[in-house]
């Protein structure tokens, strides 16, 4: 919370001062305000948990309700604002001839607007699935052990589509992001061979900052996806609390180590 609450603060001071805004600081603004809400979410869950196990049946429905709205929603633009952040770099910094590259470097803040508001076309697939896992949950208490059995596959099958909706296609957009930075830098450092600046050249400076931060980002995308994947399996695989309570942990990783790889791969922040 402290690490996206200073981004934050520091952009917001920033626009203040100089009555504008660039585009990345708005991608990181929004994409740290997101992860504020995804952490207090975490964090809230697991304290009424922990606090309030065995509460009434309505008290466990409205929270189950809304915990899972609330995470899904900060999860959602958490990640995606994420990869829009990713898409920035590779289109700020790679170097292509491509008609159709050059085309949209001149267009990133339209390219980043589209990317960002066609993946809320997925909203509506992934609150369906919330809504079959929130009737799993308020049924959960039923006798028939049969049909709990059902329930319990169905809502391990409706979570692992969300993880696969939400995590697999920009996990694909940010890793074709790096490599294709990869391949424009060892094409930027084969042409400057001739007058050996090599990597003190500022254009492969930036190339490698911004690898950096993608695969930074792909990294903790993974231990966070893997970490929802173990819960989820929870119930049918994981017998250990402790082991749960682990996977849980590692879902926090994301939001928190990433937004510090971000302060000290920007300038700005790093210097405030």
């Amino acid at each position: 919370i402290l690490g996206n609450g200073f981004i934050t603060l520091v952009n917001c001071i920033d626009w203040i001062k100089m009555q504008k805004i660039s585009l990345a600081d708005r991608i990181l603004t929004a994409l740290a305000l997101s992860r504020i809400g995804l952490i207090l979410v975490m964090m809230v869950s697991w304290f009424t948990k922990e606090s309030y196990p065995f509460s009434s049946l309505d008290i466990k429905r409205n929270k189950v309700i809304l915990f899972s709205i609330a995470g899904l929603l900060a999860n959602h633009f958490s990640v995606w604002l994420a990869t829009g952040l990713s898409l920035f770099y590779f289109l700020k910094i790679a170097n292509f001839s491509n008609a159709v590259f050059l085309h949209l470097k001149f267009r990133i803040g339209m390219v980043v607007m589209v990317i960002f508001l066609g993946t809320l076309v997925l909203l509506p697939l992934s609150l369906t699935l919330v809504s079959i896992y929130i009737n799993i949950k308020i049924h959960q208490y039923e006798r028939n052990m049969t049909l709990n059995s059902k329930k319990s596959d169905t809502e391990t099958v409706s979570k692992l589509i969300i993880l696969t909706v939400e995590s697999f296609l920009p996990f694909t957009i940010s890793l074709s992001c790096f490599l294709l930075l990869m391949f424009s830098l060892l094409k930027h450092i084969k042409k400057m061979r001739s007058h050996a600046t090599g990597f003190r050249d500022p254009s492969c400076k930036a190339h490698v900052r911004a690898m950096i931060m993608v695969i930074s980002f792909l990294i903790l995308l993974a231990i966070h996806f893997l970490s929802h994947l173990m819960t989820a399996f929870y119930h049918n695989v994981m017998q250990s609390k402790l082991a749960f309570m682990l996977a849980e942990a590692l879902g926090t990783i994301y939001p928190s180590v990433h937004s510090f790889v971000l302060i000290l791969g920007n300038d700005k922040l790093r210097k405030a």
